[in-house]
């Protein structure tokens, strides 16, 4: 499924060399926390600038990145920083969300930096943090805009808390079931998904959902087949998994959650089946790679006989890797865009 969306490489750039700068000015050594943190060797410098350097990264794939710089990221960030760099999230209710955080965590007069592509919205977004903070100064370069505010009184406390709000994990209606903007199709069911469990066998034994998100399969399935013995959720956003957990304590003993890089680390293997509903996009760029490389983990998963079910775009290519990894597989139909592939290992 579609995870958060990462800035471009110009607006790291300039963000990150913001606060280079601010940290050279400052009198004293700055306590730095970094939103949506992402990769880049001046992270190095920053950390030999600051007193202390916290960064917030939820996407394994670029906490992994983080962690081979030799920096380490948390999903939270507790207690108060003098500067905060913050990066948007392709959700804006998302961002919403961080930047309340963010502004929240500063102490008084301290000041926060955002750095985003004009075409990922950053006007908006310099929009949003002038309403938040009274205020917020701005300028262009290279397609992107870097823009700023301090936290003074005209700070928005009860703004502020309309965000975190609006952005915390909450309970929809309209699923049922916990979930958090910022997650694929957050807020009500996909197509593609509700079109793959119209498609499902009874299902047995043990099983992996593989690109969990916020547990919508895994649900179904354990409140339809009772015959399932243990069921492994996987998922890259760690606010996926946080959901899908509280979704699924009602089967705490069958349900085994992990927060991993379905592309690179370990996968659950020797499995009965494995469901998937792969994401093409690595951030706000179509990148079919990913998919096709999730799915080829997934089919891996498999023992000998296991069986694959996913659910894709019609006109996305898997059809080549599913031929590498599995003895047959079949469209098992075509509907609203959509296509349902079943496999055999």
């Amino acid at each position: 499924m579609p995870k958060v969306g990462l800035p471009s490489d110009i607006a790291i750039d300039l963000l990150y060399q913001a606060g280079l700068l601010a940290c050279q000015q400052g009198h004293k050594q700055l306590n730095v926390h970094v939103w949506h943190a992402q990769s880049h060797p001046i992270l190095n410098q920053l950390t030999a600038l600051t007193s202390h350097l916290m960064c917030q990264q939820n996407f394994k794939p670029e906490s992994d990145k983080l962690k081979v710089l030799g920096i380490e990221s948390t999903h939270d960030i507790d207690g108060i920083s003098d500067l905060a760099l913050f990066f948007p999230h392709k959700n804006k209710q998302q961002s919403l969300y961080y930047m309340a955080k963010a502004m929240q965590s500063l102490t008084e007069g301290g000041r926060i930096i955002m750095a985003c592509a004009n075409v990922h919205g950053a006007k908006s977004y310099q929009h949003a943090l002038a309403s938040l903070a009274g205020y917020a100064d701005g300028s262009s370069k290279a397609k992107c805009r870097i823009f700023s505010a301090r936290k003074t009184t005209d700070f928005d406390k009860d703004l502020a808390n309309q965000w975190l709000q609006a952005g915390n994990m909450q309970h929809v209606d309209a699923l049922g079931l916990y979930s958090q903007a910022g997650l694929f199709s957050w807020n009500h069911e996909d197509a593609g998904s509700k079109l793959l469990l119209s498609q499902l066998p009874k299902l047995s034994g043990e099983g992996m959902d593989l690109c969990c998100g916020y547990g919508l399969l895994s649900v179904h399935i354990l409140q339809h087949h009772a015959d399932i013995q243990h069921l492994h959720l996987v998922d890259a956003e760690w606010q996926a998994i946080i959901c899908a957990k509280k979704n699924t304590e009602k089967w705490h003993a069958q349900c085994h959650d992990y927060y991993l890089d379905a592309t690179s680390d370990a996968l659950p293997n020797h499995l009965d089946w494995v469901l998937c509903n792969p994401p093409f996009h690595a951030g706000q760029t179509r990148d079919l790679s990913l998919g096709q490389a999730i799915v080829a983990k997934g089919c891996q998963s498999l023992k000998h006989g296991g069986q694959l079910w996913m659910v894709a775009n019609r006109q996305l290519p898997y059809e080549q890797v599913l031929s590498q990894h599995l003895r047959e597989y079949h469209i098992i139909i075509e509907a609203n865009g959509f296509k349902i592939i079943h496999g055999v290992r």
